[in-house]
């Protein structure tokens, strides 16, 4: 780790060094630009080993909740690159798509969307065209990550399968108690929309 840590800093370094007879170089951004650039070269462990000491060395940085998040998005792009790797595409299709969904604005969005799309089950059956959450006490954001936890693959333009928007209704219920809003059912209600896409709303409702 120290030898890590060396060499980071070394980086640094010598890209404040080229800017010395310019403009001063703004550390918690080196420290960005350089995550982005290994995770654009797939050295993953180097990406996230600067994003941490951003986080963790300029906290008071507009960058550092950045990094932060982008180690979350970093973290679960890993979890779907070994998924993948050991044969479980449905589960790493679900994991990918979150990626892409929850954090767009991760330089790994774009891989992690095309990556899944590469994934995708063909299906001659209509697609979901659009997925909307009504009157729900918790975050888009908290039910992405259960969705990816119970590896729900639902997502837009994703073929229409009856049983799994069922088995989305039932884990937003489930989510739902476990924030503590027992009294709250899940309706789902679906759209369609010409020539063959449908769009699915899930409505949260006292029972």
């Amino acid at each position: 780790m120290v030898s890590r840590m060396k060499r980071l800093f070394m980086v640094l370094l010598l890209a404040g060094s080229t800017g010395a007879f310019t403009q001063p170089v703004e550390p918690a951004q080196v420290l960005f630009d350089t995550a982005v650039r290994e995770e654009a070269h797939g050295r993953f462990e180097r990406a996230r080993l600067a994003l941490v000491t951003l986080a963790n060395t300029y906290y008071d940085s507009p960058l550092a909740n950045k990094a932060r998040s982008e180690v979350f998005a970093l973290d679960l792009f890993l979890d779907a690159r070994e998924k993948q790797q050991t044969g479980n595409a449905r589960a790493a299709f679900v994991t990918y798509r979150t990626v892409a969904q929850v954090y767009p604005e991760s330089p790994l969005a774009k891989q992690a969307e095309a990556t899944s799309r590469a994934l995708e089950p063909q299906s001659r059956g209509p697609v979901v065209r659009s997925i909307s959450y009504r009157g729900f006490p918790v975050s888009q954001n908290q039910i992405a990550r259960r969705f990816t936890e119970r590896e729900v693959p639902l997502a837009v333009e994703r073929p229409y399968e009856a049983a799994e928007v069922e088995r989305a209704r039932e884990i937003l219920v489930q989510l739902l108690r476990d924030r503590g809003h027992g009294d709250l059912d899940v309706k789902v209600e679906t759209e369609n929309i010409p020539p063959r896409a449908i769009g699915i709303t899930f409505t949260a409702a006292k029972k």
